[in-house]
């Protein structure tokens, strides 16, 4: 397993909707935050919290009138907003690291996106097909086909946004 990093070349709503997208990981990663909090004494499993405050989320949260806009955005972005909370909570119960911290803007914007319906073929050009996001130019041009099913969008001091794939 390998990563490639490509700096893509967007134009100012490109640059919006990515910025809009990162926000919105930002907000689902706070909010499992503090609905974690909330339900930290309840007797059941970390799995089986996190699952449910997916759930809350999917069903209640996000059909609120002042959350409309989480609608207009890819929902593959919270789906793995969840997932990185969950693995920062097993970090943490394994001793690895501190209890996870909210996440700022300040830090670096980043979002993860993947596709449902397996690897993503990615030709040898200068394009590239993010699933759910849409075609996005690239600055400098992919040299080999590969194959990738996870994207990880992040912003690198205002130089533009980077692809990890």
């Amino acid at each position: 397993m390998y990563a490639l990093k490509l700096e893509l070349k967007l134009n100012n709503s490109e640059r919006t909707r990515m910025a809009r997208h990162a926000g919105y990981a930002r907000f689902c990663y706070n909010l499992a935050r503090t609905l974690y909090l909330g339900v930290m004494d309840v007797k059941v499993s970390r799995t089986r919290k996190i699952a449910l405050i997916k759930k809350t989320f999917t069903n209640f949260i996000k059909k609120q009138p002042e959350y409309q806009w989480t609608n207009t955005l890819s929902s593959r972005v919270y789906q793995n907003a969840f997932i990185a909370f969950n693995s920062a909570l097993e970090r943490f119960f394994n001793g690895v690291s501190g209890f996870p911290n909210f996440k700022r803007k300040k830090s670096g914007d980043s979002f993860t996106v993947d596709s449902s319906n397996g690897p993503v073929f990615l030709r040898a050009g200068n394009r590239i097909k993010i699933p759910t996001m849409g075609t996005f130019r690239l600055k400098e041009a992919i040299r080999y086909n590969c194959c990738s099913q996870t994207f990880t969008i992040s912003r690198t001091a205002d130089n533009g946004m980077s692809v990890f794939q």
